[in-house]
């Protein structure tokens, strides 16, 4: 085992592309150990069996916290709960103004006629004015 303190020989230094130690240490050496210099306070995770109920329930409650603030995603929320409008809306206007329900007609044939003659009237050209008629009297 290497001592704590030291760093590993082979990154004595950035510089050097070589080592002058023949020991070499890999990373395969180093499975399963830990080389921390800091202790652990506590032993994580926890054995929940060795807990009290009312200790259990504090540790439950912390983790759901931080995952829940650590897994909230606000900005794809809001993505969806705008984009889960944008298909809804569509969808009803779609319904009442553009699609044919059947031969006898929908129940929204006169908001139809009453959207598109306003339509009509914003985006056409008004009627050019007719002669004036002299009444000869």
């Amino acid at each position: 085992t290497r001592p704590l303190s030291h760093t590993p020989h082979h990154l004595s230094s950035p510089f050097r592309l070589t080592t002058n130690n023949p020991n070499t240490y890999t990373p395969e050496d180093a499975e399963g150990e830990y080389y921390s210099p800091y202790k652990p306070k506590r032993q994580w995770p926890p054995d929940m069996s060795k807990l009290s109920p009312k200790h259990q329930f504090r540790l439950e409650r912390k983790y759901r916290r931080r995952a829940a603030l650590k897994y909230a995603r606000p900005k794809w929320v809001k993505a969806t709960k705008i984009t889960q409008w944008v298909v809804i809306g569509f969808v009803l206007v779609y319904a009442l103004l553009f699609m044919e329900w059947d031969e006898r007609g929908s129940p929204f044939d006169e908001i139809r006629r009453t959207f598109f003659a306003g339509v009509k009237g914003a985006f056409s050209t008004p009627p050019p004015p007719r002669p004036v008629k002299r009444s000869e009297d």
